[in-house]
C-alpha cells in the first residue's frame, strides 16, 4: 500500500506559528526551515517533515528524522522505508511505503514561458506539447510525470530530457526495468503524479492533522 498525506499550509499558518511546529522536529531541521525567505515555503518544508514523522509512527517504524541520509544526487532516504515529499503553492504531499521506491510531484499551475523549458523534453514530447489544443495543460501532464520519475530514480534534473514518455502508457522502461506511473486527483487546479517501483493497487490519501 502507498499512503499519501496531504495538507494546505495556509490553514496551518492560520493556526500555528512556525516555531510551534518546529517544536515537533529535531533541531537539525530547524535551520533548514528558517533558511526560507518566504513564510509559506518554510511552512511547506516543516509540514512535509511532520507528515513523514507521523506516517512513520503510524506504520510502527522508527520516526527519528535525524536518521535521514542523502544519496549523491541529494535524494533523502531512510532504511526499511521509501518516501517522497512534494509541494507547490500552498499544497504539501508526502508519500510513504515499504513496497519499493517511489517519487511524487505535485504542481499548482502558473503562467510560465513554455520555451524556457524546451530543453527538458525530447523532440517528440515538445511537439506534443506545442501542438496540443491546451499546451500548458499538456506541459504540466508531462512535467509532473517526469519529476516523479527522477525523484523515484534518485537522479537530478539534467535527466529529464533522457526520459521519453508516451501519452497512452502508464509505465516506462529504465535499464530493462519497468517503472509504473499513475495520475492522481488533487483538486481541480493541480497536476499530481506518482512513479513507483511496484504497481500499487491501492493509494490511500490522508488529510494531515496535528
Amino acid at each position: 500500500m502507498l499512503k499519501i498525506y496531504h495538507a494546505d499550509s495556509v490553514i496551518f499558518r492560520a493556526q500555528y506559528k512556525l516555531e510551534e511546529l518546529l517544536h515537533f522536529l529535531p533541531e537539525s531541521l530547524h535551520a533548514k526551515a528558517l533558511r526560507y525567505r518566504m513564510p509559506q515555503d518554510a511552512f511547506n518544508f516543516v509540514l512535509g517533515k511532520l507528515m513523514l514523522k507521523n506516517g512513520l509512527e503510524e506504520m510502527g517504524l522508527d520516526n527519528d528524522l535525524e536518521k535521514i541520509q542523502f544519496n549523491k544526487n541529494g535524494k533523502p532516504f531512510l532504511e526499511n522505508v521509501f518516501f517522497n515529499i512534494s509541494h507547490s503553492g500552498n499544497y504539501v504531499v508526502c508519500a510513504i511505503t515499504q513496497a519499493g521506491e517511489v517519487g511524487i510531484d505535485l504542481e499548482k499551475p502558473r503562467d510560465i514561458s513554455l520555451e524556457d523549458f524546451e530543453r527538458n523534453f525530447t523532440k517528440k514530447e515538445w511537439t506534443n506539447i506545442t501542438t496540443h489544443s491546451f499546451p500548458l495543460k499538456k506541459f504540466y501532464w508531462y512535467w509532473v510525470r517526469k519529476e516523479s520519475i527522477i525523484k523515484a530514480l534518485g537522479v537530478n534534473l539534467s535527466y529529464l530530457n533522457k526520459i521519453e514518455l508516451e501519452s497512452g502508457k502508464d509505465f516506462f522502461i529504465e535499464n530493462e526495468k519497468r517503472w509504473f506511473l499513475k495520475d492522481l486527483h488533487f483538486g481541480d487546479n493541480c497536476f499530481f503524479a506518482i512513479c513507483s517501483e511496484v504497481e500499487f493497487e491501492k493509494v490511500e490519501m490522508i488529510k494531515f492533522e496535528i
